[in-house]
C-alpha cells in the first residue's frame, strides 16, 4: 500500500535535476542554467531547499557570467555553456565575426531568478555589462522585438519577456525602449484576444503570458488592458476557453501541464483566476504525475517521461491559484475524492495528494517573474540598497 509521499517524491526529483542529468536529457546541455532554475524553483515552491549545496549552485551560476569590464558591452550577460569561454579559438573568434562566447537573454533571466531564490544579493553581477548586453539584443528593424543572442536568428515574444524581466530584476528598465516594447506587444494581439509570438501569428498561451508579464513589469498592464474593457473581456474569455481538463496553448490542441502556468499566471495577472476549474485542473495534473520518477509528465501517458520544465510549471501554475492563508490540513484527514474508500486507500490516490499539496504546501509566487513572493521581497530590498547607494555616491 502506497503511503503519502508526494512532497518527498517531488523534492527528491527536483534535487536530482539540479545535479547529473540522465543521457535522455543530453539535448538540454546548452540550457543547464534553465534546468537549474526549474530544479531550484521547484524546491522553493514546495518549501524545500538544498542548503548544503547553495554556495555551490551560486558559484556555478556565476561561472556563466560574462563581465565585459567596459569593453564589448554588447556581449555582457550570462552564457549558455561554459565551453565557449574555455576554448580560446572560439572566444577570440579568429574569423573576425562576433564572438561565440556571448550572452543569451533567457540564460540571463534564469540565472538572476535562481540567484534570487537562493538568497544571493546580486552584488557580483556586473549590472552595467548585463543591462547593456540585454539592450544590444533589441532588433533595429522591428522596434520592441528582441533576439535571443547576438548570433541567434531566433526572435519573438519569449525574448521580449526575458529582456524585460532581466532588466526589471537589475533595476534597469531605462536601458530599454519601453514605448517600442508596448507598441510591439500591441501589434501582436490577435482577433481572438490573445497574443502571438510575432505580429500576424495566431494567439498562443505562452506568448500571451510573456506579453502580459512584460506589460506588468513595465507598469503598463492596466492602462493597456483596462478592467472590464472589451479587449480585457475578450482576452479573459479566450484564456478560460483553453481549459478542457488541464490547459492547452491553442484551441483544439491537447492539454499539456506546462500551460498550467502560462494560463493560470495570465489569468492571475488579469485578476480572473477564480474562473478556473481548479478541481478539473488538479485531476489532470494528478494523472500526469510519474509516481516512480517523482516528476510530472507533459501528458497523462505512461510513454511520456516526466521532465523538469513540466514538473516546475505545473506546480508554479497551481501556486498562482493558492490562497494567501489556508488552514493547515492533516493528510490523514483528507476529504475523499471517493467517499467509499478508507483514508489509507485514499492516500494511494495522486489526486488526494495533489489536493493536499495545493492547499497546504505550495509557496505563493509572483506571476510576473515566476519566482516565490519571498524571493521578490528579497529583490525589493536589493533595489532599495542600490537606490540608497546611488543617492550617497
Amino acid at each position: 500500500m502506497t503511503e503519502f509521499c508526494l512532497p518527498e517524491k517531488l523534492s527528491a526529483y527536483f534535487r536530482r535535476v539540479t545535479g547529473i542529468l540522465p543521457d535522455s536529457m543530453t539535448s538540454l546541455d546548452a540550457t543547464r542554467l534553465v534546468v537549474l532554475y526549474f530544479g531550484i524553483g521547484g524546491l522553493a515552491i514546495i518549501k524545500e531547499q538544498d542548503e548544503p549545496r547553495v554556495k555551490d549552485y551560486i558559484e556555478w551560476i556565476y561561472s556563466h557570467h560574462i563581465s565585459t569590464h567596459g569593453t564589448r558591452l554588447c556581449h555582457g550577460g550570462f552564457r549558455s555553456v561554459l565551453y565557449t569561454s574555455q576554448m580560446p579559438s572560439i572566444a577570440k573568434n579568429d574569423l573576425g565575426s562576433p564572438s561565440y562566447d556571448c550572452s543569451h537573454v533567457t540564460m540571463v533571466y534564469a540565472a538572476l531568478c535562481t540567484l534570487l531564490i537562493l538568497g544571493d544579493d546580486l552584488s557580483r553581477v556586473d549590472r552595467h555589462s548585463v543591462l547593456s548586453g540585454v539592450a544590444a539584443l533589441q532588433c533595429e528593424d522591428i522596434p520592441g522585438l528582441f533576439r535571443a543572442a547576438l548570433i541567434s536568428p531566433e526572435r519573438d515574444m519569449r525574448f521580449v519577456f526575458s529582456a524585460v524581466a532581466s532588466c526589471y530584476m537589475l533595476n534597469g528598465l531605462d536601458y530599454l525602449d519601453r514605448e517600442a516594447i508596448v507598441s510591439f506587444i500591441g501589434d501582436s494581439m490577435t482577433y481572438e484576444g490573445g497574443f502571438g509570438n510575432l505580429p500576424g501569428l495566431e494567439a498562443h498561451a505562452g506568448a500571451t503570458y510573456c506579453a502580459l508579464a512584460s506589460l506588468s513589469l513595465l507598469g503598463r498592464l492596466h492602462s493597456f488592458l483596462p478592467m472590464k474593457s472589451r479587449v480585457y473581456d475578450r482576452l479573459v474569455k479566450w484564456l478560460v476557453k483553453l481549459q478542457a481538463e488541464g490547459f492547452h496553448g491553442r484551441p483544439q490542441k491537447d492539454d499539456d501541464t506546462c500551460y498550467t502556468f502560462w494560463v493560470c499566471a495570465s489569468l492571475k495577472l488579469l485578476n480572473a483566476q477564480d474562473l478556473i476549474d481548479q478541481g478539473a485542473l488538479l485531476k489532470f495534473i494528478a494523472r500526469c504525475w510519474d509516481q516512480v520518477i517523482g516528476g510530472i509528465r507533459k501528458y497523462p501517458s505512461p510513454s511520456c517521461v516526466a521532465d523538469p520544465l513540466h514538473s516546475f510549471l505545473a506546480l508554479s501554475g497551481l501556486s498562482c491559484l493558492k490562497a494567501q492563508t489556508v488552514a493547515a490540513v492533516d493528510p490523514n484527514h483528507l476529504e475523499s475524492s471517493d467517499p467509499d474508500k478508507s483514508t489509507s486507500e485514499r492516500l494511494m490516490e495522486p489526486l488526494d495528494q495533489f489536493r493536499w499539496l495545493h492547499m497546504n504546501k505550495l509557496e505563493p509566487i509572483l506571476p510576473e517573474l515566476n519566482i516565490p513572493e519571498v524571493a521578490h521581497r528579497h529583490l525589493r530590498r536589493i533595489h532599495q540598497s542600490w537606490e540608497a547607494s546611488s543617492t550617497t555616491d
